[in-house]
């Protein structure tokens, strides 16, 4: 995985929501070999371990022990007191964050509530990562050219109505699917980007927010936990469509395409890694990106008057 010409991260802090598999593993990697200290979260500490390891083995030549730039701490976006226990953590054994990246998600769940009474997708792909971000302000304040990167999903452009709060906590019936739930909790995590990089201006402090769109990437384990036969059906089409991230590292900057569809290998990971790395007073704050470009959001996120309403 090169990163020649690449912005040197050396001194750096960086927190990754899930970083055991897919995108997070893959930005961890990116961004321990510019020199960052990375702090990797898990729901397993037996995956997570496995992923402390595939990141230090990069260096197969260095004699730095694992603890020196690699941290590994438990985190269940789906609950609260998982966030607050992490959050806890992290400010007693860091004065600041850099860069907050907030990876971690599930897809294709059957209608579950989590142990605080939301529905799934958004409990742990927008909510839970909100709550994080209000703890950490603080530490990322602190920081140098403090920021957070929200990793969404064009699919948020597929959100016509959005379910009431009641609906959300399971006390109402609504035609509940996976799809549209995910879609739903990416069009969260647009929305959180656009609002909190504006009070964050009002307020006068120096932290930015970036949202990722990174495109249709294969081997990141979202769809774990979609049901076999769709998993099955959909193979052929995700294998077209995208390409395996553990073939990255080895064919950085060439491009194939099978028709207008095929995925440019890498722009995923580099989408987010852009973000990370690139000086503040070069992007905007609240402006979604994709391919290392900014891009406009979808009415849904544009239209925001009817938040306020």
């Amino acid at each position: 995985m090169s990163t020649e010409s690449s912005p040197d991260m050396e001194g750096r802090i960086v927190l990754i929501t899930g970083s055991t598999s897919g995108l997070g593993l893959h930005t961890a990697k990116n961004l321990y070999l510019r020199g960052a200290t990375v702090i990797l979260t898990c729901r397993d500490e037996v995956r997570g371990r496995a992923a402390l390891e595939a990141v230090h083995s990069l260096l197969v030549e260095s004699d730095e022990p694992v603890s020196a730039r690699l941290h590994l701490f438990t985190l269940d976006l789906s609950c609260y007191k998982s966030i607050l226990s992490f959050c806890a953590e992290i400010k007693s054994n860091f004065e600041r964050i850099d860069v907050l990246i907030n990876n971690a998600g599930v897809m294709g769940l059957s209608f579950e509530l989590s142990r605080n009474g939301i529905e799934m997708h958004f409990a742990t792909n927008a909510f839970g990562h909100f709550v994080l971000v209000n703890n950490l302000l603080p530490l990322l304040e602190n920081g140098s050219e403090g920021r957070i990167v929200i990793v969404s999903s064009g699919l948020y452009k597929g959100v016509n109505s959005i379910p009431t709060i009641r609906q959300m906590m399971g006390e109402q019936d609504w035609d509940y699917q996976p799809r549209y739930a995910y879609a739903l909790s990416k069009l969260a995590n647009c929305l959180h980007a656009v609002e909190l990089a504006r009070r964050l201006s009002a307020n006068r402090c120096t932290t930015k927010v970036y949202a990722i769109r990174p495109g249709f990437v294969g081997g990141t384990e979202l769809g774990r936990e979609t049901h076999w036969l769709l998993r099955a059906l959909a193979s052929p089409v995700i294998w077209m469509v995208s390409k395996s991230l553990d073939q990255a590292g080895n064919i950085r900057g060439q491009s194939s395409f099978y028709g207008l569809m095929i995925y440019r290998i890498l722009q995923g990971i580099e989408s987010i890694v852009h973000c990370a790395v690139t000086p503040n007073d070069e992007l905007s704050s609240g402006a979604l990106y994709h391919c290392r470009q900014e891009e406009e959001y979808g009415p849904m996120v544009t239209e925001v008057n009817w938040l306020r309403e």
